[in-house]
Parts: structure tokens; C-alpha cells; sequence
């Protein structure tokens, strides 16, 4: 009997650390199609579990329409995985969540039933299975570092815009700015060289390494973006105007995106 238990205490106390570690995440990924299946959204499963992770309050999306923040930095969200262990005569299923370097953070109970038709026989298994995540309170914290990041990047993108217009309101301030810091406009020029000899027309912006990223500046020079690496490199985060984007490589081209209703990606001409 004591042995009994202890082993349920231990499992209740393994259950709690899990629950505790979903606020780490902000997203909670959905495949639009699960390894365990052939077709996409088969048995309606992908959209079954993505409605249920929301009504729950969990910031569900589908791996085909990720947010900007989490194409750069993947480890904002946990990966649903389906575990189906289904027998001839009973579906059986559970669901894991798996953090961005595989580990498994948090796994439900089984759900199972005997209904023979395949779609509802799936909806009942996996609503039993998402028993587990019911009720939990989730909330979102973010970890210390990622707070700190989100400061120091608004006050870097402020201390540009600041740059920007003393620029536009006291011209010769920045001629001074220039004449102190020679290693800076020897940055600036060849760029602009190069602009009028060869890129007229083109709107070239010359990526320019800073600490964190690039900035790109024009032929003014003016710096038109701010990019914060990520870990791809063909993936660039920005702030611009007080909203937020992404710069990324498309068949061998780079595009703007900024986060907003109707917004629409637009080719950039770059020279890194």
C-alpha cells in the first residue's frame, strides 16, 4: 500500500513539473500533418487539435504559418507530436509536446475508445488524451534573458530613430559626428561610390555589420533597417516605426515583411 503510494505521488509530482514548464513557451506548434499519417490534416486530426489547445487559451499555430518572432528563434514553441498506439480493434493515442532540441517537456494520458469509423474514432481518443492539458492555468512568462533582449532591442531601435532626426533637424551636428569618427564614414562611402557608379535606380542598401546584426544604409546615407540576427541566416529580425518584421532570403532574393494586417512582402536590393 505505501509502496502504491509513493509511486502516484511521484507520478502526480512529475505531472505538476510538466504543467510548471508549459509557461516557458509561448507557442505550441501543430503539424498540418502528423508522421503517424499519410495525408495532411488526415481525420481532421491537426485542425481537432489546434482548436482544442485554443479554446484552452494555449497560443496554438500550424508549423505552416509560424509567427515572426518564432521563425527566429525556434525555442519560443513546443512541438505536438501524436503517439498512436492503436490496436485492430481500439484507437489508442496521446499527445506529446517536444521542446526545440527534442526532449519531451510534457505528455498526456492515453485516450482510447472502440468506435470503427476512423474520424470520430480519432476526435474521442484525442479529446480524452487532451484531458491532461485542461485546466492548467496556462500562462506565458517569459525567461529573464528574453526580457532583457526585448529591451535592449526598443532602446537601440530608439537611439536610431533619435540618430535619424537630429539628421532631418541639425545637419551640420551630423557633419561633426562624421569628422570625429573617420572609421565610420570610410564605412559609408564605398557604398555610396558604388551606388552612383553602378546601382542607380535600384535602391541598393548596403548592410553594414553592427553588434547583434546589420544596419542597411542608403546612398544618403540614411540607415533604413535595423537587422538582429537569428538563427538562420537567411532570417533577419526588425523594428520599424514602432512595428515589427522580418527581412528574409527567397530563391536567392531578399524580401521585407512587417507584422500587419494586409502587409504584403517586398524585394529588397542588399549588398552584405
Amino acid at each position: 500500500m505505501k509502496k502504491t503510494i509513493v509511486l502516484l505521488g511521484l507520478v502526480l509530482i512529475g505531472h505538476l513539473f510538466g504543467y510548471g514548464q508549459l509557461n516557458d513557451y509561448k507557442y505550441i506548434v501543430v503539424p498540418t500533418k502528423f508522421d503517424v499519417f499519410k495525408k495532411e490534416n488526415q481525420f481532421q486530426t491537426s485542425t481537432l487539435i489546434k482548436y482544442l489547445l485554443t479554446n484552452e487559451g494555449y497560443n496554438a499555430v500550424y508549423n505552416n504559418a509560424l509567427p515572426i518572432d518564432l521563425m527566429g528563434n525556434p525555442c519560443l514553441a513546443l512541438r505536438t507530436n501524436l503517439v498512436d498506439n492503436s490496436s485492430l480493434f481500439s484507437t489508442k493515442v496521446k499527445l506529446s509536446l517536444v521542446d526545440c532540441n527534442g526532449a519531451v517537456i510534457f505528455e498526456t494520458q492515453e485516450g482510447s475508445t472502440r468506435v470503427k469509423e476512423y474520424k470520430q474514432a480519432y476526435k474521442e481518443a484525442i479529446s480524452e488524451a487532451f484531458g491532461s492539458l485542461r485546466g492548467l492555468n496556462y500562462s506565458y512568462e517569459p525567461k529573464e534573458n528574453e526580457k532583457a533582449s526585448e529591451t535592449v532591442t526598443i532602446s537601440f531601435e530608439n537611439d536610431i530613430r533619435s540618430l535619424e532626426e537630429d539628421s532631418n533637424n541639425n545637419a551640420s551636428a551630423v557633419v561633426e559626428k562624421k569628422e570625429s569618427d573617420p572609421s565610420k564614414e570610410q564605412m559609408v562611402r564605398p557604398q555610396i561610390q558604388e551606388f552612383e557608379e553602378g546601382n542607380r535606380g535600384k535602391d541598393l542598401l548596403y548592410a553594414q555589420p553592427i553588434e547583434g546584426g546589420y544596419q542597411l544604409v542608403d546612398a544618403t546615407p540614411k540607415i533604413v533597417y535595423v537587422l538582429k540576427t537569428t538563427s538562420s541566416p537567411d532570417i533577419f529580425l526588425i523594428t520599424k516605426d514602432g512595428k515589427n518584421g522580418v527581412i528574409f532570403k527567397d530563391e536567392g532574393k531578399w524580401y521585407v515583411e512587417m507584422d500587419e494586417n494586409g502587409s504584403k512582402a517586398k524585394e529588397l536590393n542588399i549588398k552584405f
